[in-house]
């Protein structure tokens, strides 16, 4: 990769204002002043530390050094904002810094209005289970950026891949790339409105849009007479979606009738080297593997068919299913029609042999 010298790191890699240096604990995250939600903190982490981390073995020592020490300053921040008695010493010791009232400033935060919906990775080669709580007036941009409000893996991703937005009552998803696909409960399409349960797939992700559990009665999600769901300008490839059921199954999901399944890991251990050599997913789903474009975990090889084999959760356990393609799908080295996945089972789907863990 080609190695950056950055005159300001805070700036350069993690896109901060200019300013005090080194940042305090929320500045440095990302965060708002004060944040009091666990999982907005640890999700800021990890996304930070994602921006840092190919650079620390940059060239350059001096640069080293300082990479080293701002992923020092993270995980310090992670262990001071997550713990109660460290947050709560710190931020009065904070307030007292930036001359805050602290209490007032919560006070009006906690006036204004909360997240009601978000997008929640549910399968993916990474990110699974972080979400973007949706916060009316904001904008959210998803791709390979290091800009984007949530950066996804760059092997299928565009780097500004997709935008979420609030429009006339309704949250949208709209697709930015030109060259890359963006499917909505399994068909293929530009935009669409987003009304709770429903999936979207694109660049070897997909999100569920979900109303946020708070202790108070949250509103009613949007009327479905609301949405709209622009399709591409051209008709799809042979082999996508379009019309009829999905090959993802109704809108991708499946609804257990059983205990729910653990969540599902599926690694290439051997074949030729694409972007994306793992896939994780959590129950309940449906997803294609296959070599075509409208297969949420693309294999690109000629032997494998464009939709070759699907996985879904069925009650408590994971199911693989061959589609029909030219070359059969194996588990541990017999044919299949279907098969109810074990933990350590080895798929084969052409020339890959896929480890399928589940995480109990």
């Amino acid at each position: 990769m080609t190695h950056i010298e950055p005159t300001d790191p805070y700036v350069e890699l993690l896109h901060l204002p200019p300013g005090r240096r080194p940042p305090n604990h929320y500045e440095l995250l990302g965060l708002e002043l004060f944040c009091s939600s666990p999982e907005r903190i640890q999700q800021a982490v990890r996304k930070q530390f994602r921006l840092v981390k190919p650079y620390q073995d940059h060239p350059v020592r001096v640069t080293r050094e300082g990479i080293q020490d701002i992923m020092n300053a993270i995980a310090t921040a992670r262990v001071v904002l997550t713990d109660p008695d460290r947050k709560e010493s710190y931020d009065r010791v904070l307030a007292v810094e930036l001359n805050i009232d602290r209490d007032a400033h919560l006070a009006g935060r906690l006036a204004a209005p909360l997240p009601e919906f978000a997008l929640r990775v549910v399968a993916g080669p990474s990110l699974v289970d972080e979400r973007i709580e949706l916060l009316e007036g904001t904008t959210y941009e998803i791709g390979a950026s290091t800009r984007c409000a949530l950066t996804v893996d760059p092997g299928r991703a565009a780097e500004l891949h997709a935008r979420v937005h609030h429009v006339d009552g309704v949250w949208c998803v709209e697709r930015l790339a030109e060259e890359h696909g963006l499917w909505f409960n399994g068909t293929e399409c530009t935009a669409a409105d987003l009304n709770v349960g429903d999936i979207v797939d694109f660049g070897g992700y997909r999100f569920a849009y979900e109303a946020i559990e708070r202790t108070s009665t949250m509103p009613n999600a949007p009327s479905r007479k609301k949405r709209r769901v622009h399709p591409p300008r051209s008709p799809a490839p042979s082999g996508q979606a379009s019309g009829g059921p999905s090959p993802r199954g109704p809108a991708g999901r499946v609804h257990a009738s059983r205990g729910q399944a653990p969540p599902l890991s599926l690694m290439i251990r051997s074949g030729p080297s694409i972007p994306s050599h793992t896939m994780n997913v959590l129950p309940p789903q449906r997803i294609v593997i296959g070599s075509g474009e409208a297969a949420l975990w693309q294999l690109p090889d000629r032997r494998v068919s464009r939709l070759h084999a699907a996985v879904q959760s069925v009650g408590d356990r994971w199911e693989v299913e061959d589609l029909g393609g030219v070359n059969p799908t194996q588990v541990n080295g017999a044919e299949i029609l279907r098969h109810i996945l074990n933990d350590r089972d080895v798929l084969t789907i052409g020339p890959f042999e896929i480890l399928a863990s589940l995480r109990y």
